[in-house]
């Protein structure tokens, strides 16, 4: 059987293989490294044995070739790019993300032979969650998109859902809300009365919810995760019943429903513990320490959004860092602490740089205004807030951008400027608008 070129003439597997092995002057048996029989290395050599991609890939390793060199135009059966796929969708839910990159990066090649649509949708799947995973977005989102367009091609709803739910979540992560939103609603539509797929719409909609926080709209973020649990039922999994609980919290805080987001976020906390989740135990202790801020306990702030940073750092979560140092600063400072409260702000300011996240960047620089403000030096505060406006519209920031103009129009007011403050107190009344 005939698989590659070698020197412009058509060889095989076997071929290709005992060429390489004798080009580095080895015998069968050096090649076989104990990890397989000398026996079988000759089967592979005669072409009596056609080898798995685990097997080729450490021949290649050893033989030090490309593996496309080795696979040339072998077709791998259905069953075996199934069985790949479905090992490396494991490795991605375990959250090992490079060793998943790796695994569907060595598959792509493969499955585009292969012909296969819904095949070749899940693996720009996998390859674009994982590349999520290591915060290469620009990569990942260029997957995604590949995934949900090759989805909708096949006509298959369950595809086409879960393509999207992935893509709006990466917009969600890379602060493209109001792309997020677009195609999170358009996959939740589409899958509006589709009983078979009530958990993936379930999922959609728990991951809208979060994009409608941020655009500052709680109250339709709350009636997505109602119905979100209504989809997902008692069969949901402690991690999504303990993730809709978080997220309602976070909802209920922007609705200054004090009580409630507390109820929901000791919820999640006690299902994190089961689980023994510290990447989310960190974000909820953190939601605890800002819900605690809200209400002007900062001493009670401060000890849950530390307990917060410390798991975080303790899991390196760089993300989680810088949220949590960047509401651990606003507590320092509020409580007077400035100098602190600067220094962490500006230690938050270089993490989200460096995993090149602007909003929380310019979360951070609202604290450092709020340190200016405290320190008297009132201009160079409404200058940073003015710089943050500017970024957080350019980032469709809605919330933080609401709470920005709010803050500036607060300081112009306090400063008997009141025909500067109206109209940024008036655009942070109109983001708050939930018509919007």
């Amino acid at each position: 059987m005939r698989r590659g070129h070698l020197g412009g003439t058509d060889v095989t597997l076997g071929e290709q293989v005992r060429a390489a092995r004798r080009a580095r002057g080895w015998t069968q048996r050096e090649l076989s490294g104990g990890t397989v029989s000398e026996s079988f290395i000759s089967m592979v050599e005669h072409d009596k044995v056609r080898p798995s991609l685990e097997t080729l890939e450490v021949l290649a390793r050893r033989l030090d070739v490309p593996m496309a060199r080795l696979v040339g135009d072998i077709q791998p059966s259905r069953r075996s790019t199934e069985l790949e796929l479905r090992r490396y969708e494991a490795v991605l839910r375990q959250h090992k993300f490079t060793e998943a990159l790796e695994g569907f990066s060595r598959l792509a090649p493969l499955v585009e032979r292969a012909g296969d649509a819904a095949v070749r949708v899940r693996c720009h799947l996998g390859l674009g969650q994982a590349l999520a995973g290591t915060r290469q977005f620009d990569l990942a989102e260029v997957h995604l998109r590949q995934a949900h367009d090759e989805a909708r091609r096949t006509g298959d709803d369950g595809l086409v859902g879960a393509a999207a739910n992935a893509w709006g979540f990466l917009c969600y992560r890379a602060r493209k809300f109001t792309l997020a939103r677009e195609v999170l609603e358009e996959a939740a539509s589409r899958l509006d009365g589709a009983v078979e797929h009530a958990d993936l719409r379930g999922k959609i909609l728990a991951n809208l919810g979060r994009v409608y926080v941020e655009l500052g709209l709680p109250a339709q973020a709350m009636r997505m995760y109602h119905d979100a649990g209504a989809l997902l039922g008692a069969s949901a999994d402690p991690a999504h019943r303990a993730l809709l609980h978080f997220n309602m919290g976070v909802a209920c805080e922007q609705q200054q429903a004090v009580e409630e987001a507390q109820w929901h976020f000791d919820q999640a906390l006690e299902l994190f513990r089961l689980q023994e989740n510290l990447n989310l135990l960190s974000v909820v202790q953190r939601s605890i320490g800002m819900l605690r801020l809200q209400q002007g306990a900062v001493s009670e702030a401060v000890e849950a959004l530390e307990q917060s940073l410390h798991v975080a750092r303790q899991v390196g979560d760089d993300e989680g860092m810088a949220q949590s140092m960047v509401e651990l600063a606003r507590a320092r400072v509020r409580a007077g602490a400035l100098g602190e409260g600067r220094r962490l702000a500006g230690e938050a300011a270089k993490v989200a740089a460096r995993i090149a996240d602007p909003v929380e960047a310019a979360r951070a620089d609202m604290v450092l205004a709020e340190a200016d403000a405290a320190e008297g030096n009132l201009s160079d505060a409404r200058a940073r807030l003015r710089r943050v406006i500017a970024e957080c519209e350019r980032l469709e920031a809605t919330a933080d951008l609401s709470r920005a103009h709010r803050m500036l129009g607060e300081l112009l007011l306090n400063a008997g400027r009141r025909g500067e403050a109206a109209p940024h107190l008036a655009r942070a009344l109109s983001l708050a608008d939930p018509r919007r």
